[in-house]
């Protein structure tokens, strides 16, 4: 596996790096998401299951369980169990580098978004595979006619981000079938019928559990990259338009787009649960539950927001922020310690903020996320640019209109 990105010297053109980024993020994702790991979790599953099954008749025999007089097959009791540890302990072995390989893959694909790459020189040429290192970096392109939009780094050599997709897709369907089957076996009426199906029931929800959390993983570290980028895109066109080089963007898009997003997971819960009680049909109790399961969720999520809201806007005056360290090299003579503050804005654009007092000219908002907290950031009169994270968003834009600052 490629080291990380701190641990490899700077080249001399921003383009070396790209490439050198490039490749090591597509070596990272093949070791992380690879078709090879696909095709060893299945034979890890099939494999588990058959040692298991065979192990367990003679198991249920041992602690009494069988029809009288049988006496329990000692051979495969021995070669079910040595089947399933030898099995368990190869996966186990298999496996060892997963978590280093998906630290590689989340740092080689921001490898690109650091001060002192960003401020490398430009090397002219494109990549080997025809791709500009130029495009792909919205703040070195930010003094172009147009501006690019990368929609994320591009690795090279590595895996379709469409699997991801479907990965995260399909691995819920597996856990939902490991959860049926274990509902059905504990469902019978003997102790034989339960022993004939646990054995399978449990190794899929686990590896339907463990493969559903890696999926989901990859696929929502995916969007924060995307989403990153689509902060950039906001950011550099608020600067071009304080510039008089582009046009404000439009306004943000419906809110329902996000909110559904956000109630995927907490849907698919409600769903799963009404599925398997079904069997045995639904009482208004088991729908009030099924409900009840995606809309916990729902007010939990959404009154966090309300919570978070209402905290910035107490505790001082102006609104509570959590200055961030910033990722492209300093625009401005003047900067902010990163850390959590708080902003306040007067007439004239008058701002103070974490022990800086300055004159500001422009707020630029960041997209809106599912989760996290929106970016932001305060454009001074000497060209500094302050980026912070704000819960109070509506009152922080309305309080800087009102201070006569351009909100973009």
């Amino acid at each position: 596996m490629p080291p990380f990105p701190g641990e490899v010297p700077l080249p001399a053109t921003f383009g070396d790096w790209h490439d050198l980024a490039a490749v090591n993020l597509g070596r990272a994702e093949k070791k992380d998401s690879g078709a090879r790991r696909l095709a060893a979790g299945l034979g890890m599953l099939l494999l588990t299951i058959v040692g298991l099954n065979m192990a367990t008749a003679p198991l249920l025999v041992l602690v009494g369980g069988g029809s009288a007089g049988e006496e329990a097959d000692t051979a495969a009791l021995v070669v079910g169990t040595a089947l399933m540890l030898g099995t368990l302990t190869w996966w186990f072995w298999y496996r060892r580098d997963w978590v280093r390989a998906r630290r590689l893959r989340h740092a080689w694909s921001r490898a690109l978004r650091r001060p002192d790459v960003l401020a490398l020189p430009e090397r002219g040429t494109s990549s080997e595979w025809g791709t500009d290192p130029e495009n792909q970096s919205v703040y070195r392109t930010r003094d172009r006619a147009e501006l690019v939009n990368t929609f994320g780094f591009r690795s090279h050599g590595g895996v379709d981000g469409f699997l991801d997709f479907l990965r995260a897709c399909f691995y819920p369907v597996i856990l939902a079938v490991g959860v049926l089957l274990i509902v059905i076996a504990l469902d019978q009426d003997d102790l034989a019928g339960t022993a004939v199906l646990l054995p399978a029931a449990v190794p899929v929800f686990l590896t339907g559990l463990f493969a559903t959390a890696r999926a989901w993983w990859r696929f929502g570290d995916g969007m924060a990259l995307v989403a990153l980028e689509n902060d950039d895109v906001r950011r550099w066109t608020g600067w071009r338009v304080l510039r008089g080089q582009d046009e404000p963007r439009a306004g943000i898009g419906a809110s329902w787009r996000r909110h559904g997003l956000r109630m995927l997971p907490v849907a698919f819960a409600g769903v799963l649960v009404l599925a398997v009680r079904a069997r045995s049909g639904i009482t208004t109790t088991e729908v009030v539950v099924g409900v009840g399961i995606v809309a916990v969720p729902a007010v939990l999520i959404y009154g966090s927001f309300l919570v978070r809201d209402l905290a910035a806007r107490s505790g001082g005056p102006g609104l509570a922020v959590q200055v961030l360290p910033d990722d492209v090299p300093p625009p401005g003579p003047t900067s902010v310690p990163p850390g959590k503050t708080r902003i306040e804005l007067h007439d004239g654009g008058r701002v103070r903020v974490g022990g800086l007092e300055a004159t500001a000219r422009a707020l630029i908002s960041g997209e809106p996320r599912a989760l996290a907290s929106r970016r932001h950031w305060l454009v001074l009169d000497d060209g500094s640019q302050v980026p912070f994270t704000c819960t109070a968003v509506g009152e922080l834009r309305r309080q800087a209109a009102e201070a006569a600052l351009r909100v973009l």
